[in-house]
């Protein structure tokens, strides 16, 4: 019985498939074959859950050359989490942040990446990119209904920075194909589905709008030219401003001024510090008898004892002895 089910799905899936092929343009339809039958070459799974993973590949296809990685890499895990989620795409490519900006990774996906490509960036050769998929859910309607949908792409490291590739972004199963195969009894079937690794080369992401550089996050060279895709990160830079970004005004505006009001402390702690090292040698100078009484005025050792007296310094005992030394001297 599991066998005929999986069967069945397997036929409709296809059938679903060529259908949609069918029924596209002809320039569209030819687009799509070369890529649904392409899989990415994987030399090492480091995560996997159903259709989701993070995995090694190579950096292109075959016959491509690029220049090495700087792999291995060591990130912390949670600098690459806060770094993605720092990671924004403006749907009108405008210049200024505002309320059509929205994340390019949800937190359950920043959460699964920064585990797993942390540790892919420890196993990666530096002929070798990560490539990955992970699920999110949409919004469907009213906030209330959701829906599956996909984001993947490719990373790297390399000139000190997380180089991150979208080549598919929050992919969704079309709706009357769903139905379709509902119909026939299968139910999340997305094996007819194509995640689109990133590449180099060439734009394949099909973002509505592109990824903003904020702190920490640039366009790369190789990606000049009007790529919306690509994006390299200085991840411990990104990591902290997005850090900063979740913490209060009202919150920064105190932790600054315990900030400026600690430095004051160091520095009158400082110099503190320095003032008794000088009234500690002034005492050995009162202290000295013929040395001090050649270096100072009797006028001038008694203004620095009582100086020393009136910083409890020194006790009334200390002072009115060492008073009774220098009167001695006249």
């Amino acid at each position: 019985m599991t066998s005929l089910r999986r069967d069945n799905r397997s036929f409709v899936s296809a059938a679903m498939f060529c259908a949609s092929i069918l029924l596209s343009p002809v320039a569209t339809a030819l687009d799509l074959l070369p890529d649904f039958f392409s899989k990415p070459e994987i030399s090492k799974n480091i995560w996997k859950e159903q259709e989701q993973y993070v995995a090694l590949s190579t950096q292109g296809k075959r016959g491509e050359a690029f220049p090495p990685n700087a792999h291995p890499a060591t990130l912390e895990v949670e600098d690459i989490r806060d770094a993605l989620q720092s990671l924004e795409v403006w749907s009108e490519g405008g210049f200024f942040r505002n309320e059509e900006s929205h994340p390019v990774f949800a937190s359950g996906q920043a959460e699964v990446l920064g585990r797993y490509v942390a540790e892919a960036l420890l196993k990666a050769k530096s002929t070798e990119d990560i490539i990955f998929t992970v699920r999110g859910y949409g919004k469907l309607a009213l906030d209330t209904l959701k829906e599956r949908e996909w984001s993947s792409g490719r990373i790297f490291y390399a000139d000190g920075k997380l180089n991150i590739i979208i080549g598919t972004y929050r992919l969704k199963k079309d709706r009357g194909i769903k139905n379709a195969e509902a119909a026939h009894g299968v139910i999340d079937n997305y094996a007819d589905l194509y995640f689109d690794p990133g590449n180099r080369l060439k734009n394949t992401g099909k973002m509505e709008g592109r990824i903003v550089t904020t702190e920490g996050v640039s366009i790369p060279t190789a990606a000049e030219g009007g790529r919306s895709d690509w994006v390299a990160i200085n991840v411990p830079i990104a990591a902290q401003a997005y850090r900063e970004a979740l913490i209060p005004e009202e919150q920064k505006k105190t932790t600054e001024k315990v900030k400026q009001e600690s430095a004051k402390l160091t520095l009158e702690r400082r110099q503190m510090r320095e003032e008794m090292a000088r009234l500690r040698q002034q005492i050995k100078e009162l202290g000295s008898g013929e040395a001090g009484a050649q270096t100072k005025s009797l006028e001038e050792r008694l203004a620095t004892l009582q100086a020393l007296r009136a910083k409890n310094l020194i006790t009334d005992e200390e002072y009115q002895r060492r008073r009774d030394e220098i009167l001695q001297d006249i």
